[in-house]
């Protein structure tokens, strides 16, 4: 197949690493594989530099005939036979030029819970120049339809990301990590990933300190992220008197070995998109302990890969988190149950089975 992949972000996040990682695996695996992205995204760096050839462009508006053009232009030239893209805003300005094009399959996918808009336009785009659509999980399949009860159920299909789960299986890092890190070999350790801001709400965590420090006194908490709450949750560490307990590590391109040094992973986001962090910790064989928001009680069932709780319960946080952390067997077996889930459900080959699947299915109809 020849396929195209089109986005529109200049920064990078979850839905850049799922097309780049798509759109590496499926050259790997014998296909013809371009990029057309945001000029100057980060997108468009990181795909240049593992060799994917990449067409920037700018992405004007909605109303794009230039933009339609350029698509138009490189579909032909590519002799594309699939485009994948993402947001709305792709699909009415690539879309259309694409299907003049003559490209057998338009598939935009949809990696977070946000509803379709009811405007003509959404309407003609999903209906009559996408050939199907791919939603990363049932949650946001089900907020696609509730919000667009005109879209045909069978036109959208759950993928679930996948991740190459081999690359957590670490366990050589946890001593080096932890010692650079300041935790001693036996001391708790908690770690929360994501950008510092509202939506990920890490201070929800420290604001409990207080009552996890009672319980768990050599307790430890790393935060990897960097965002508009930084100087919220330093002051909240040091109002707890936890300053030198709380990591805030910035961004890290070492995710996979804090994974391996910590001992649970809490994800209290009051949103998600996915949560790739979620599916690494478990594929390492960490609990974890996350909100019931959003698609996370797909990726963690309750009580089996770790605990659930509501955003606002910070009671309920405490017990999860104190009952874990104090009981390392069944810390274990939830680890491991979180290992086999992992990888049965979330392994990088399955997705791209999945995603080639469809691309061909598309094609075939």
């Amino acid at each position: 197949m020849n396929i195209l992949f089109s986005s529109s972000i200049g920064a990078w996040g979850g839905g850049e690493n799922w097309m780049l990682s798509s759109a590496l695996g499926l050259r790997d695996r014998g296909h013809a594989v371009d990029l057309a992205a945001r000029e100057g995204s980060a997108l468009a760096g990181r795909a240049r530099a593992a060799g994917l050839p990449v067409h920037e462009l700018r992405f004007r508006g909605d109303f794009d005939p230039l933009g339609t053009l350029f698509f138009w232009r490189l579909c032909r030239r590519l002799r594309t036979d699939v485009l994948c893209l993402n947001m709305d805003r792709v699909l009415r300005v690539a879309g259309p030029g694409a299907r003049l094009a003559g490209v057998k399959a338009v598939v935009p996918r949809r990696g977070s819970q946000f509803g379709i808009g009811g405007k003509v336009s959404h309407r003609f785009s999903y209906l009559h120049v996408a050939t199907g659509i791919i939603a990363n999980s049932e949650a946001t399949r089900d907020t696609m339809l509730q919000s667009a009860p005109w879209l045909p159920p069978e036109k959208v299909r759950r993928i679930y990301n996948g991740i190459h789960v081999e690359d957590f299986d670490r366990p050589g890092r946890r001593g080096p990590v932890r010692e650079s890190l300041g935790a001693g070999p036996d001391d708790p350790v908690i770690l929360m990933v994501g950008e510092l801001t509202e939506r990920k709400n890490h201070v929800h965590l420290l604001r409990r300190l207080p009552a996890l420090r009672e319980r768990l006194p050599d307790l430890k908490v790393w935060i990897a992220g960097e965002g508009t709450e930084r100087d919220l949750l330093a002051r909240t560490a040091a109002e707890a008197g936890a300053a030198a307990d709380v990591r805030l590590l910035g961004f890290r391109d070492d995710v996979a070995d804090l994974i391996a040094g910590c001992d649970l992973l809490v994800h209290p986001a009051l949103m998600e998109g996915f949560g790739y962090v979620l599916v690494e910790a478990m594929a390492a064989g960490r609990p974890v302990i996350a909100a019931a928001t959003s698609n996370i009680p797909e990726i963690v069932p309750d009580g089996v890969t770790g605990y659930l709780v509501d955003a606002d319960d910070g009671d309920a946080l405490v017990e999860r988190v104190a009952r874990v952390l104090g009981d390392a067997e069944h810390a274990r077996v939830l680890g491991e149950a979180g290992r086999e889930r992992a990888r049965r459900l979330y392994a990088f080959p399955r997705m791209l089975d999945e995603l080639e699947g469809y691309f061909t299915e598309l094609m075939e109809a």
